[in-house]
């Protein structure tokens, strides 16, 4: 997506969009894939 995220999120989810965990780790989060 197009937009920004400048908090730090621990998010699961089934599957992550490369752009989307870029942006999700690059802020201080985590992405666990479930499923």
């Amino acid at each position: 997506g197009d937009g920004e995220l400048n908090v730090s999120l621990d998010i699961k989810a089934a599957a992550f969009t490369t752009g989307a965990r870029q942006k999700i780790e690059a802020a201080g989060g985590t992405c666990e894939v479930i499923g």
